[in-house]
């Protein structure tokens, strides 16, 4: 019975969000009646709405009124995985500008959109916040030189790094040779606006630091890699960490 409570609790609450984001503006009214539900109980969901973050405006006073700002949520938002990983980049990067205007809100607002994905998703989604890296921002004539790789070479990059897969690469080095390797996308570091990706090159059997707009050509590969300890990579990156 516990069990059925909770769900019909739930059902209640889908359809709640459902009818604030279909109109403009509800009657407290109303609503009880769409719902079947008393005027407390609804009380009461809106306010869990509430806690939970929605921006529900209501109206006191003889028939009540209630409305959903925006009409914003993302209960029924769907995302890519390339889109996954460009959202919690996206965070990741404005956490670490420090920003006054920012970071109060930041921190909400990730767990808020964390707490969107299924629960079986959620670890996932953690982890790879966790795998990426932040510095500030690379050296002027560094930065200049830098040239951002193109569409594809970006997703396949991205793709790997999320699904923990193997990918092939033409890589030119700063001397300008070419050669091609396999590598495990263990993490990603931001000196910004170069990217690098931290990775266990198989030609050289060891950890190794790619430049994403030195890699020229990429092949996904089907074998998947298990992630390796950030330590391995500690030599590879601290110095990048230090020339910013």
């Amino acid at each position: 019975m516990v069990k059925l409570s909770f769900e019909q609790r739930l059902n209640r609450r889908e359809r709640l969000i459902g009818l604030l984001r279909s109109e403009d503006y509800w009657t407290s009214s109303l609503l009880r009646e769409r719902l079947g539900v008393s005027q407390r109980t609804l009380m009461r969901d809106l306010a869990e709405l509430r806690e939970a973050g929605y921006p529900i405006d209501s109206e006191r006073g003889r028939g009540g009124g209630v409305r959903l700002q925006g009409r914003w949520g993302i209960d029924r938002l769907q995302l890519s995985h390339q889109e996954v990983v460009e959202l919690v980049l996206a965070l990741a990067v404005a956490e670490s500008m420090g920003s006054p205007l920012l970071t109060d809100n930041l921190q909400s607002l990730r767990q808020k959109l964390f707490q969107a994905f299924p629960q079986e998703q959620r670890r996932r989604v953690s982890s790879i916040r966790k795998r990426i890296l932040l510095g500030e921002s690379a050296a002027d004539h560094i930065a200049s030189a830098y040239k951002a790789p193109g569409k594809k070479v970006s997703e396949a990059i991205s793709e790997a790094f999320l699904q923990q897969r193997c990918l092939e690469i033409e890589y030119q080095s700063e001397a300008k040779g070419k050669t091609r390797r396999v590598i495990e996308a263990h993490y990603i570091l931001l000196v910004w606006p170069i990217w690098y990706i931290l990775a266990w090159d198989h030609l050289r059997d060891a950890p190794r630091v790619f430049r994403t707009d030195r890699v020229r050509t990429t092949r996904q590969i089907d074998n998947s890699f298990k992630l390796r300890p950030k330590d391995l990579y500690v030599d590879q990156y601290t110095p990048l960490m230090q020339s910013i």
